[in-house]
């Protein structure tokens, strides 16, 4: 049976990085992306017959309606979602001097959009036999790990928190998927060298983060309601 996975923010970075390894594995992969005109260019530049544009806006709960139903046109199930589309507004900010707005519009996509699509989607993934569910988040979110400093201590109030409210719906939902079904993890690729962090040097390249998180999505290991990173299990 041929596998489908949906991939978010993927035009660029680490979603682009998890497309191009998931369509070497065979996947049929559904390249999501907000931006029409980057999201077919990068198709194009991607290559391959198996790879598909689907426009999706994860803060907009009617373009997250409307790339299911161009899913749907295709198939009827899922095997992996990957949840990577995220924005991160406040780098360099001190949390004293976030503004309202900007922590407001990183909930709205990372943490919101998020459980949109997680719960838009989650029939589609139900269908599938062995259907998983990634949630990319970072190490930062660890609030344990933050406080021990086993992290650089990049103290963005509004990122790092709303990567932590995501790995609370990952915990809230592989609680309620329990042993019967689907799978959901929460993965983080550490410090990589992406737009996001306005390429910060130093870090992994976008293929690296990207390996790790595909390593998890094919993993044969059951990680439900876990937050992961390249050595493994990380607390919360």
């Amino acid at each position: 049976m041929k596998k489908f996975a949906f991939v978010t923010g993927a035009n660029k970075g680490i979603g682009y990085e998890i497309v191009r390894q998931l369509a070497e594995k065979e996947y049929h992969v559904f390249l999501g992306a907000r931006n029409e005109e980057l999201g077919q260019k990068a198709v194009q530049s991607l290559g391959f017959s198996n790879v598909s544009f689907v426009p999706v806006d994860i803060s907009d709960t009617l373009s997250i309606q409307s790339a299911k139903n161009k899913i749907l046109e295709v198939t009827d199930h899922l095997d992996l979602l990957i949840n990577n589309a995220g924005i991160a507004l406040d780098f360099g900010i001190l949390p004293s001097e976030l503004k309202l707005e900007t922590l407001r519009q990183e909930f709205d996509v990372n943490f919101f959009g998020t459980f949109q699509m997680i719960q838009t989607f989650l029939p589609l993934v139900k269908k599938s036999q062995g259907g998983k569910i990634v949630n990319v988040t970072t190490d930062m979110a660890s609030q344990t790990m933050f406080a021990n400093g086993e992290i650089p201590q990049l103290n963005i109030l509004g990122y790092n928190s709303t990567k932590t409210a995501v790995n609370s719906l990952t915990l809230a939902f592989g609680t309620e998927f329990g042993t019967s079904g689907p799978e959901i993890l929460g993965v983080t690729p550490g410090f990589t060298t992406t737009d996001l962090n306005h390429n910060a040097p130093g870090g992994k390249t976008t293929a690296e983060g990207a390996q790790i998180i595909v390593k998890y999505a094919l993993s044969d290991t059951n990680y439900n309601g876990k937050i992961l990173d390249k050595n493994g299990i990380i607390p919360w």
